[in-house]
């Protein structure tokens, strides 16, 4: 490998490992854009020598966690900084910038409630609570629904220069409202275990040597039809080939996956989406690309990394635990697991590779439409109720500081820098291996190919990608058409019966963007109280209203009636025991918005004279030195308590710390004491331990 290369990787590497955020995934940090203003910016950027006087604008920027953004922001308890010292500094530089350019302050705020709730109740009392606001990813659909979001369109000339049009996010319903500030990798890239390839003879040229699927994607050969051949080749040498022991397969497959992500991956090399701007999992090129997921599968060339009871959602991760377990030669693997997986393979002596998704057989590598995959990130939009004024100066410092702060992180001098920086720390994080000298240039290649043709899956973005209690969303028709689940026998047919199930959910967000008002969706708050009651009780004097209250972010507290209240058949107040969800309240809002909760009903003996029965858990929790006594929750120390009827007591444990110095390492005994709900006690003394700091 070229030594200029090995050199950037290795400054790479080091630069994103100090700016790691301290969690147990790849490092696949952003892409941002330059970090200075530049004449390729839009004409009307304030130069730094003409930076606006005064007392500086304060920018609000909402988010739901404000340790995330904020560099100044601290420890409670130890008064640090709860940001990484280099993304502070990376933070700071670009505040500063912002502050220079154009006399803005950003102020972070975090959301007291929820960014659902808080945004549209704010914009509903003409007082947006923030002027950028941060959606986490998902709730997207819930907020444009409201109606709470800017349309940016006449701010769209702000994004024109490549070093800020990657922060504007697609249109949406003909608008612009949601920006990024992050980008990142497939969600489910196609990775491949190389070292297994070695083995296959017929993937040998005419000298034998190993053609890799690197070489077929450098020549412009990484085709559908090339991929399905290759899969022969693999799965020929590999069907008595016995799998390694937890495998879902008794013989190695050639590419076990989540059928779902190949399906997706392969609707975006066709140029194709779920949706794209309006549903869009009908066209030509969506069903074309099914058809060839289809294909493999028939070919028994793509097997199912285990399906869950229903018969058509696969184990999402099965998939690359085999790939881990060496069960498998492709898989589309989470992107946050792939490290862990090359690790696996590492212990064994193989090498793992990151390849795009294999094209359709009329495109070629400079083809507008052969993209890869990705489900999206967070989101920032801007509330309505910002005057325009503000907007323009919001998105301008918005767009510096995101250049800045990346810039700073990286020590680069543009976008481009930038980008191969990080695509070169990402794949050496995700333990690719790119010092072999068959292929290690080819891989980073190729993920640099992928860096730069990802395409946002925003059926994930607007809740069409899957419905988890519903099961009619985009994933779950899929699923059903390649199973022959409930006679889907083909995805054309299956999409087009059901493309309402995807459609009824954009048409009345695009109908809501329609109107001027904003739209209450939230459902009021319920708060409850499980009801413990002594048997015999008669039913008709009890007044379940009290165990519930509710109250709605609009309209405020709503009066719990008995015509809310459902009891279940099954609550019987003559016979002590549990009842679990035997009580629901259902409450409406003024907007038609409902929320149901049920409480448990306990019903004990009020006769019973009998003392409870008591165990400690065989190995006990520990105490650090100097915990405080109140916030030891006793019950872990019991494995069980219960009454005379069987009822769990756990809940009603006190202690005697009389004998407990928690400033003191050692062991000292603590008498435990549960009482009954006829007011029978029993005792236990346990040995806690406090630990000397470490």
């Amino acid at each position: 490998m070229k030594k200029k290369v090995l050199a950037l990787i290795l400054s790479a590497v080091m630069a994103f490992s100090l700016a790691a955020c301290g969690d147990d995934t790849p490092d696949t940090p952003n892409t941002p854009s330059d970090s200075t203003p530049t004449s390729e910016q839009p004409s009307d950027s304030t130069p730094e020598s003409d930076t606006p006087s005064g007392e500086p604008v304060v920018i609000r920027y909402g988010t739901h966690w404000v340790p995330e953004l904020d560099p100044n922001h601290t420890d409670e308890v130890t008064g640090e900084y709860t940001m990484n010292e280099t993304n502070r500094q990376a933070a700071l530089t670009a505040l500063q910038a912002v502050k220079d350019t154009y006399n803005v302050e950003f102020e972070f705020l975090q959301y007291p409630v929820d960014v659902q709730s808080d945004l549209m109740t704010s914009v509903l009392a003409g007082d947006p609570i923030c002027d950028l606001a941060l959606l986490w990813g998902g709730v997207e659909p819930t907020i444009l629904s409201q109606n709470v979001l800017q349309d940016l369109s006449p701010y769209t000339n702000l994004f024109e220069d490549e070093e800020a049009a990657w922060m504007l996010k697609d249109s949406l319903f003909g608008g612009y409202y949601l920006l990024n500030n992050e980008f990142g990798m497939t969600s489910f890239p196609l990775i491949v275990n190389m070292t297994m390839l070695e083995a296959v003879d017929s993937l040998k040229d005419e000298n034998g040597k190993t053609i890799y699927p690197t070489d077929l994607f450098e020549k412009g050969e990484w085709t559908w039809s090339n991929f399905k051949d290759y899969l022969q080749k693999v799965q020929a040498y590999y069907a008595n080939v016995d799998g390694p022991d937890g495998a879902v397969y008794d013989y190695v497959q050639a590419y076990e996956t989540d059928f779902r992500y190949a399906g997706l991956a392969a609707v975006h090399a066709n140029g194709g989406a779920i949706f794209a701007g309006s549903v869009s999992a009908d066209s030509d090129e969506a069903i074309e690309a099914v058809n060839f997921i289809k294909e493999l599968m028939d070919a028994n060339l793509l097997t199912n990394c285990g399906l869950y009871d229903n018969g058509y959602v696969p184990e999402w991760c099965r998939g690359g635990d085999d790939f881990r377990r060496g069960a498998t030669v492709f898989t589309d693997a989470p992107g946050w697991n792939v490290a862990w997986y090359a690790d696996g393979c590492a212990e064994r002596g193989e090498s793992i590779g990151i390849i795009p998704w294999p094209m359709p057989d009329d495109a070629t590598l400079d083809s507008d439409t052969y993209m890869q995959s990705t489900n999206g990130g967070n989101s920032v939009a801007v509330l309505k109720g910002v005057s325009p004024e503000k907007t323009e100066l919001a998105l301008k410092s918005y767009i510096l500081y995101w250049q800045t702060y990346y810039k700073a992180l990286a020590g680069v001098d543009s976008v481009a820098d930038y980008q191969a920086a990080a695509a070169l720390s990402d794949v050496a994080n995700y333990g690719v291996d790119l010092y072999n000298e068959n292929y290690g240039d080819a891989l980073i290649d190729c993920y640099t190919f992928i860096q730069g043709h990802i395409n946002t899956n925003y059926a994930n973005l607007m809740g069409l990608w899957e419905d988890g209690s519903n099961h009619n969303q985009w994933t779950e028709i899929l699923g059903k058409s390649l199973m022959g689940v409930e006679g889907m026998s083909s995805y054309d047919v299956a999409i087009k019966a059901n493309l309402s199930n995807l459609t009824n959910k954009t048409d009345e967000i695009a109908a809501i963007l329609k109107t001027e008002g904003v739209n209450d969706n939230q459902a009021p708050s319920v708060t409850k109280e499980n009801a413990v009651l002594a048997a015999g009780t008669d039913a008709s004097s009890v007044d379940w209203t009290q165990y519930f209250t509710a109250e709605d972010g609009v309209d405020g507290v709503i009066n719990v009636t008995a015509d809310n209240i459902t009891v279940s058949d099954d609550l019987d107040l003559s016979t002590p025991g549990l009842y679990e969800k035997a009580v629901a309240v259902k409450v409406s809002d003024k907007s038609d918005n409902e929320k149901e909760e049920k409480i448990n009903v306990t019903v004990y003996d009020p006769d019973n004279t009998e003392a409870p029965t008591v165990a400690a858990k065989g190995e006990l929790p520990e105490i650090a030195v100097n915990t405080e006594t109140s916030g030891i929750n006793w019950s872990d120390y019991l494995e069980t308590a219960e009454d005379a009827d069987g009822l769990d007591i756990k809940s009603s444990v006190t202690a005697d710390l009389s004998e407990l110095d928690t400033t003191t390492p050692g062991a000292y005994n603590v008498k435990l004491t549960v009482t009954d709900y006829a007011g029978n006690t029993a005792d236990i003394t346990v040995e806690v331990t406090v630990a000397a700091a470490e």
